[in-house]
């Protein structure tokens, strides 16, 4: 076998110009596919990186009579299901922090997670210095704890192994450092800086309807997660059944906590994946072709080789062999190519769950190295079987002219083959393309020019009252900066909502179907910052001492929807997100705003007027002055004057947080059209190396007909009828396939339809330009074919 591979090694190197096109083309379907594999393997094949992770759940609570049927758990029904349950080793919650760390002084903004008691003994994970939190640490009132990230270690402390018992200064607490995380654990995010205790306190652990946790559990060994569900919601009934002012009605679900975290990606990752795969596809007809035609050329050399005693089996062997080595220096170029697609993808999807676990490691090196040894082979053995079926006294009675016949019609074949992957690649980049056109058409219901949005460190048991203070007074500082027209701030950034909408019930009337709505607390520059249009009565009163929950202003949805025919002024509503003693009166009717992102129409909404005291960290929304517009310094600095121990974070133009909010889409628009593009030009070659082999092949007959009278148009007309065969029938194979897969592509689309008649029409007269230029050359060639020359060479 080693001889047969330094002789492969030698014959490849004397076909440099066949093998650089085979290992250039190869590079190229290879590299892609490990690219798109890197992301399928982390983000959808590798378990989580906790023990037995299998096991592990995320809870909701549950009501099918609520449009936001699952809810986030609260603190004290958690530690009922933890008490009760007889399926789960045990139950544990945490939510997110946007905390200030003083700890050098100068405040720096840090991503914190409350937990409460069990969390890290729920995921398995130990500390990798230190320990994680005790249960007295994690009780009310307990000793002031905090376990930091791998990645905030070696940032702040250099890797410091003495951290253990070292304080940090965080919302003005001083907490001991008890523990350093293994740099795996990323829960629930890659960029979570700390892990604080919640201690909750005892009149928060008797709001039964405080559901603010964002719950995990773990199943106990041979328990399913349909048993596990079922048992949690025999433990809920019992509630309901104690309290059933608060709990009747509710149950619990479970879902896998890896699919709770990739759900969302799953089917954008397998289209893409599959598309990768057809790129390959024609990659590899490419390479057929290339390889049959070399098969033609070497019909003489191995007729002798046969004639000197040379058994069939071994030629294929050492022809196989060949492909091997091309296979495996193919694999070695796609490697790197795969590392630079890599890095390059990561960045462009940055919001990707899992995203940092991608990279190229001993699994993608392996199937890389199967991809490419499979391709290869597998696509080189026709052409070794073609090469040794020859009769050698045949072959060398002809000198070793090619002939035509079975192997061009096989090449042929894989040519409408690419075709017809060309094709369906290019309907699916159209279809996304003219999707993202629309979608960049849409208006989102205000003007995001001129914004700049942030936030600012704040802690969940800031003092209510306080809160609202220092909202008011941060806001009239901020619109004392030379070059602020306008700031507001507002509980979610616009179009920015991603939860579903919660009931809500219109006073005086009688109940009847439910009634749901988006809700959001909004200060009252919100309108005047954005340009929503106040279309009837009044906008919200510029007056912190208002009273707060009393007034709201509804979109034009909300009025058409459930005021029809009459103004919505002057109603009043309960809720959403309201306690049920609570009514809002309606002052007002905006414009709509896209609040589900651009690719969901705009829903029914109520802003309420003031600052909400339960929410201390919102976003600041501020317009600057088109002329001589705020600079972010400017705005810092005037925060940093009133707020000296608070960090301003998230800093970015409105402008761009919209942008990112169509990231996924714009990543399925990227990769499909260089997918697409490079399914064109394999096509294109395919049809470009078919036809050069053709006239090379017919050099003698081409000579005749000229000689006998043939006009060169004559031959021009044969040569394009030969390519337009081609491209016809793998334009038809191709429209068909696509129209079958394309409603798959539903879930990508905005606003167009899966078989939109424009992308049907444009694809196949694209196709054709690239397949007549393709085409072009060869049949040039033929037409200045010299007759006297040809039958000479002949």
């Amino acid at each position: 076998m080693a001889d047969e591979l330094r002789a492969a090694v030698r014959s490849v190197r004397h076909r440099r110009g066949t093998a650089a096109a085979i290992v250039a083309t190869l590079t190229l379907g290879i590299g892609a596919n490990t690219a798109i594999f890197a992301f399928i393997d982390a983000v959808l094949l590798r378990p989580l990186p906790y023990p037995d992770a299998g096991r592990l759940v995320a809870a909701y609570e549950l009501n099918r009579g609520m449009k936001q049927a699952t809810q986030l758990v609260a603190p004290v029904r958690l530690e009922e299901w933890n008490s009760e349950t007889r399926a789960l080793v045990a139950l544990a919650g945490s939510y997110f922090e946007n905390a200030t760390d003083t700890t050098s002084g100068a405040p720096e903004r840090i991503e914190a997670m409350r937990t409460s008691p069990r969390f890290f003994a729920v995921l398995g994970v130990a500390a990798a210095l230190g320990r994680t939190l005790s249960a007295d640490e994690e009780r009310f009132g307990g000793p002031p704890a905090v376990v930091i990230s791998d990645a905030f270690w070696r940032a702040r402390f250099g890797g410091d192994p003495a951290v253990v018992g070292r304080r940090l200064v965080v919302g003005g607490t001083s907490r001991t450092i008890v523990g350093v995380m293994p740099r795996s654990f990323r829960y629930p995010t890659a960029t979570t800086d700390m892990w604080i205790p919640a201690q909750t306190p005892a009149f928060l652990m008797r709001e039964r309807r405080a559901r603010f946790y964002t719950a995990i559990g773990r199943l106990k060994p041979g328990v399913s997660l349909e048993q596990a569900e079922a048992d949690l919601t025999a433990v809920q009934t019992r509630l309901g059944e104690r309290f059933p002012e608060t709990d009747k009605g509710w149950a619990a679900s479970l879902v896998p906590l890896k699919e709770e975290q990739i759900g969302g990606v799953r089917r954008s990752l397998w289209l893409l994946f599959a598309a990768v795969g057809l790129v390959l596809l024609a990659a590899c007809g490419n390479v057929a072709c290339l390889l049959l035609a070399e098969a033609t050329r070497r019909r003489h050399e191995v007729a002798v080789r046969i004639a000197v005693g040379a058994s069939r089996w071994t030629v294929v062997r050492q022809l196989l062999a060949e492909g091997l080595v091309l296979a495996l220096a193919s694999a070695a170029c796609a490697l790197l190519v795969a590392r630079w697609a890599t890095a390059g993808l990561t960045r462009l999807a940055a919001d990707l769950p899992r995203i940092t676990e991608v990279h190229v490691d001993s699994r993608l090196v392996a199937f890389t190295l199967v991809a490419g040894i499979m391709t290869t082979v597998v696509f080189a053995l026709a052409p070794a079987l073609q090469a040794t079926r020859v009769d050698p006294a045949d072959a060398l009675a002809r000198g070793g002219r090619g002939q035509t016949g079975g192997p061009h019609r096989l090449q042929q074949l894989l040519v409408v083959i690419q075709i017809a992957v060309a094709i369906v690649l290019l309907v699916g980049a159209g279809l996304v393309i003219r999707s993202f056109a629309r979608l960049g058409d849409v208006s989102p219901g205000f003007d995001p020019a001129g914004v700049l949005t942030f936030r600012m460190s704040a802690s969940w048991s800031e003092n209510p009252t306080s809160v609202v203070s220092r909202l008011a007074r941060t806001l009239r500082r901020i619109e004392e900066v030379p070059g602020v027209d306008a700031a507001a701030v507002s509980q979610t950034l616009p179009a920015g909502i991603d939860f579903p909408p919660s009931e809500f019930s219109i006073v005086g009337r009688q109940a009847g179907e439910k009634q749901f709505a988006h809700a959001r607390g909004v200060s009252a520059g919100y309108f005047r910052s954005l340009r929503i249009p106040v279309l009837q009565g009044e906008t919200c009163e510029d007056d912190p001492a208002a009273p707060l929950f009393s007034r709201a202003l509804v979109t034009r949805a909300f009025a058409d929807g459930y005021f029809p025919g009459e103004t919505a002024i002057g109603h009043a509503i309960r809720g959403p997100n309201l306690a049920p003693d609570r009514q809002l009166t309606i002052t007002g009717v905006v414009g709509d705003v896209r609040e589900n992102g651009l690719m969901h129409a705009a829903e029914p909404l109520v802003y309420w007027c003031g600052y909400s005291p339960y929410w201390p960290d919102p976003y600041f929304i501020v317009r600057t002055s088109a002329a001589h517009p705020a600079s972010v310094a400017a705005i810092r600095g005037a925060l940093a004057e009133i707020e000296p121990k608070r960090a301003m974070y998230a800093v970015r133009p409105l402008v761009e947080s919209l942008s990112r909010s169509m990231a996924q889409q714009r990543l399925n628009t990227v990769l499909l059209s260089l997918f697409a593009a490079t399914a064109l030009l394999v096509a294109a070659l395919g049809v470009y190396g078919v036809l050069s082999q053709q006239v090379a092949g017919q050099q003698r007959d081409i000579g005749v007909r000229l000689a006998l009278g043939a006009r060169g148009g004559q031959i021009l007309a044969a040569i394009f009828a030969h390519a337009f065969a081609m491209t016809a029938a793998g334009t038809v194979a191709g429209l068909a396939l696509a129209a079958a897969l394309s409603r798959l592509m539903t879930a990508l689309l905005f606003g167009i339809s899966p078989h939109d008649p424009l992308t049907f029409v444009v694809v196949p007269l694209v196709l054709a330009a690239v397949a007549g230029a393709a085409a072009f050359i060869p049949a040039r060639r033929a037409m200045q074919i010299a007759p006297a020359q040809a039958l000479r060479d002949d």
